[in-house]
């Protein structure tokens, strides 16, 4: 019986040691998979903590936005970025190439890719893969651009090191005999990465696509704009001439003033149309700020809810701004729907205000600025602050709910709207208008107590144009002979006949350039000049064209297109100083372009 006890005991002790090794090798196994899962953590912070490069700049290069990684890739902190021009951190070599990739970006919607080298502050040179997109206001105009800067030198290093865990990883799980578990969620995490990357290789797709529709409806938008001056011609020359009849003090004066004015503001929109569309060019020239404010009285009035009260207090004897003056409006008409839309479907004001502001003034009120970076390197914000240039300013003030500040600090961002139906498009195509014309921007905001937009343009001394209507004695000048117009527009050729009959002319007309060139052929002693237009089916203007100074090399030829000069010297190759007219023309744009073209060719 003792014996028994004995062998009981001893068994109960090798138990107990039993028991003891297999404890320690069971908190051995719980320490090697706590290093496991600490490799298989950093695995993936690296593989899901290494995006891309990404930035924003204006129409001009200047940063405007940018992230973490862009930040570590040029050596320099967010906050300094914004301001700067991307093509500084370009090495002197690439940088011309650069600024040519910039300058095709703003010409058309494409998406671009280039390989270029970065020179980051206090580092060596790197390469970097660049894919860079346009990014458009509400009106066509390249308000932004897009970037994304892949260091490929790092995303080998990156590669190799990847590889090396792996390599690790693989080791480890065999020495430690690790849970297949781990393995098998490794699988689902590649599995989620690869769904995302297809994802997104989709959305990308269709971004493409959406380029592609934004850039037919730019033809479009040509097409209609060329259309409508072809209309606006007629309306123009019309009245022009039905003006240029009436006597003095004639009661029909006014009204055919009044259309006169109308149409030249109808053919803005259209070259606004056509600079959406990459077929026009802004005009930037004296602007009346007071001036256009009552110009626009009308539209406006039209283009706030019925609940609203428009308020003017417009200042005179302003000095000029020098700027677009279609852009202006596109401003005014922005903030002016903005403050609308503030109001919803309750009553209220809406104070439209303009004004003189010395320089030292800017920041002595309780506007909040918005555009500090801009300003500081701004030429125009330096002269300003020496005390030699005041700002002009609009302000659009309305009595609505107010913004709070995270409202405020993002109504700025593209596609960022706090209505519904909205784009995100109005204020940020503010911004960019306002920054091309070397303005400033000021907002003073409150939740509950409505907003006001103050818009400061420096101050220029030269005196802004002024839409004149025609005088009675304007068309003392007279041609003589007959002019061959060549038109595919009935109504076109009618009006443009009357015009040249007014001036002295007889005129002959052709609807194509096959007809015009037969009937040139036939009666080329009589005909003194040709009237040409550019888009014409059958024989284009450009064939005729070519055909004419090949035949009649001395013969003047006056073209003429609802499309602007440029998009004419590109596809001919004439110029406005000698032998181009934009429709809608009057009279007396004519009689100088005759002028011109007899000059030349005696």
């Amino acid at each position: 019986m003792e014996i028994a006890v004995e062998d009981l005991r001893v068994t109960l002790e090798e138990l107990r040691v039993a028991d003891e090794e297999l404890r320690r090798q069971n908190e051995m196994l719980v320490v090697a998979h706590t290093q496991v899962e600490v490799e298989r953590q950093r695995y993936r912070d690296l593989f899901e903590l290494a995006p891309d490069a990404y930035l924003v700049t204006d129409a001009y290069g200047v940063v405007t936005e940018a992230n973490q990684s862009a930040s570590r890739l040029l050596g320099t902190a967010p906050r300094y970025l914004q301001g700067r021009l991307l093509a500084n951190y370009v090495v002197r070599e690439h940088r011309s190439d650069f600024r040519g990739l910039i300058s095709r970006m703003t010409r058309n919607s494409h998406s671009h890719c280039a390989t270029v080298t970065l020179q980051p502050r206090e580092r060596e040179p790197i390469a970097v893969e660049v894919t860079c997109s346009l990014i458009r206001d509400a009106k066509g105009h390249p308000a932004a651009i897009r970037w994304i800067l892949r260091n490929v030198s790092e995303q080998r290093r990156m590669a190799d090191e990847i590889r090396e865990l792996n390599h690790q990883l693989t080791r480890q799980v065999a020495d430690r005999a690790a849970d297949l578990h781990v393995v098998q969620q490794h699988s689902h995490d590649l599995a989620r990465r690869e769904q995302a990357a297809r994802t997104a290789a989709e959305a990308s797709e269709a971004h493409s696509r959406h380029v592609q529709k934004l850039e037919s409806i730019g033809v479009l938008a040509g097409g209609i704009a060329h259309d409508f001056n072809n209309l606006l011609h007629v309306v123009l020359g019309n009245a022009d001439i039905a003006f240029s009849r009436l006597p003095p003090g004639a009661p029909a004066r006014e009204p055919l003033e009044e259309v006169v004015r109308a149409t030249l503001r109808a053919a803005d929109l259209t070259r606004q149309l056509l600079a959406y569309s990459g077929k026009g060019a802004f005009v930037v020239g004296p602007v009346d700020l007071s001036h256009e404010m009552r110009e626009m009285a009308m539209l406006l009035r039209t283009a706030i809810s019925k609940q609203a009260t428009l308020v003017w207090e417009l200042a005179s004897g302003l000095p000029s701004i020098r700027a677009d003056a279609t852009q202006v409006r596109q401003v005014v008409m922005n903030l002016i729907t903005n403050a609308s839309d503030a109001l919803g479907e309750a009553t209220g004001t809406i104070t439209l205000r303009t004004g003189l502001l010395p320089a030292e003034e800017v920041d002595r009120d309780q506007f909040e600025s918005v555009d500090e970076e801009t300003r500081a390197e701004s030429p125009a914000g330096e002269a300003a602050e020496s005390g030699r240039a005041p700002y002009v300013f609009l302000e659009v003030a309305d009595t609505g709910a107010g913004m709070t500040p995270e409202t405020l600090s993002r109504i700025f961002d593209p596609f960022f709207s706090t209505k519904f139906t909205g784009r995100g498009l109005g204020l940020a195509a503010v911004m960019g208008i306002v920054r091309t014309h070397n303005g400033l921007i000021r907002i003073r905001t409150e939740p509950g107590h409505g907003t006001t937009f103050r818009v400061l343009f420096p101050a220029v001394a030269v005196a802004a144009r002024q839409h004149h209507p025609p005088a009675a004695g304007q068309l003392d000048w007279q041609g003589h002979g007959t002019v061959l117009v060549i038109d595919d527009e009935e109504g076109v050729r009618e009006v443009i006949e009357r015009m040249l009959q007014e001036i002295g002319f007889e005129a002959r007309s052709a609807a194509d350039g096959r007809q015009g060139l037969e009937l040139l052929h036939r009666d080329r002693d009589g005909i003194v000049g040709v009237l040409l237009d550019l888009s014409m089916p059958e024989m284009s203007g450009q064939e005729t064209f070519r055909r004419l100074r090949a035949d009649y090399p001395h013969l003047p030829v006056i073209m003429m297109s609802g499309f602007t000069e440029s998009v004419v010297a590109d596809q001919v190759g004439v110029s406005a100083s000698t032998d181009f007219l934009q429709k809608p023309f009057m009279a007396e744009d004519l009689i100088e372009a005759f002028r011109r073209a007899f000059q030349n060719s005696s």
